[in-house]
C-alpha cells in the first residue's frame, strides 16, 4: 500500500502540497462520507461560510482538505504521519492540521500516540535524577 499521508518536515510549502495519490483518494471518498456530503451541499447553498469547494470539488477548511470518515482513512494518514518520525502528540497534531482537516483530529491523534508501543518505550518521564533533591 502507498502512504497516503506524505507530507515533507520542514518546508511549509511542501506540506501544503499532499502527494498527490493522498488528495485523490479524498477527493473520491469524500463522497462516500454522509456528512461530508451534507456539508458540500450545505456549502453550496451559502449556509456554510468556514468551509469551501475547492478545486475539482474538493470539500476543504480553512484551505486544508476533509478527510471522510471512510475506509479508516483518516486512521490511515494519522498512523502513517505518525509513523514517519514518532513525535508527540502535540507536534503530529500541528503537523496534520497544517494540510488536514479531520473531526475530532486532536483526540484521535492523542489516542493513537497514547497507544503507540515505540513512543511508550522512550518516553522520557518528567522526573527528577537520582540523587538530586
Amino acid at each position: 500500500m502507498e502512504s497516503t499521508a506524505h507530507v515533507e518536515e520542514g518546508n511549509n510549502e511542501s506540506s501544503k502540497n499532499v502527494h498527490r495519490l493522498a488528495r485523490l483518494e479524498v477527493k473520491d471518498k469524500q463522497y462516500q462520507d454522509p456528512f461530508l456530503l451534507e456539508l458540500k451541499v450545505n456549502v453550496h447553498k451559502q449556509k456554510v461560510m468556514a468551509f469551501e469547494l475547492g478545486e475539482e470539488g474538493v470539500l476543504k477548511y480553512q484551505g486544508r482538505l476533509c478527510v471522510p470518515k471512510v475506509d479508516e482513512l483518516q486512521e490511515r494518514i494519522i498512523e502513517e504521519t505518525h509513523s514517519s518520525i514518532h513525535r508527540g502528540s502535540i507536534k503530529m497534531y500541528r503537523h496534520l492540521r497544517e494540510v488536514y482537516w479531520l473531526s475530532s483530529m486532536k483526540r484521535c491523534t492523542a489516542n493513537f500516540v497514547a497507544k503507540c508501543r515505540n513512543c511508550q518505550q522512550v518516553k522520557v518521564e518528567n522526573k527528577r535524577p537520582g540523587g538530586v533533591a
